[in-house]
């Protein structure tokens, strides 16, 4: 049986000045650097990790003050940055290593205040697959809401 449901993370509040995130999908996110010292290390880190190639392959572009990343999915490479907002970090770090193993996602919302995706997995009855995420759910602070 075919399961929908929706993951969701609320983030704690950080005065902390550094490289933010300000929103994301799978295939944007907007980036802004509080302390203003340009985006020279997020370009680092495409680099490094050949970001500019291939299926990975990400773009950006500065909107204003802020730095726009788009790709087909843009969470293996925010993975590589160092966001001042902790919760976040977290959060991309799951979604990278956890939520491919849980099921299908089919979009992500993330702003600075909460992430939500929403995902499709197989099984027998959303009770017993929300009983077998509880590990995950309790490790990472995240809620599972049925559909």
């Amino acid at each position: 049986m075919k399961l929908s449901f929706t993951i969701a993370k609320k983030f704690t509040k950080t005065t902390a000045k550094g490289l933010e995130l300000r929103t994301a999908t799978l295939d944007r996110a907007v980036l802004y650097n509080t302390k203003g010292d340009g985006y020279e290390k997020v370009r680092e880190a495409a680099e490094g990790f050949g970001f500019f190639e291939g299926e990975n392959r990400v773009s950006f572009k500065g909107i204003g003050k802020s730095y726009e990343v788009t790709g087909k999915n843009v969470f293996p490479f925010l993975m590589k940055l160092n966001f001042v907002n902790e919760t976040q970090n977290d959060f991309i770090a799951f979604l990278n290593t956890e939520l491919g193993k849980i099921g299908e996602i089919i979009s992500v919302e993330l702003s600075d205040k909460l992430a939500m995706a929403e995902m499709t997995a197989e099984g027998e009855s959303f009770e017993k697959f929300a009983d077998g995420l509880l590990p995950i759910v309790e490790k990472y602070d995240i809620g599972i809401l049925k559909k």
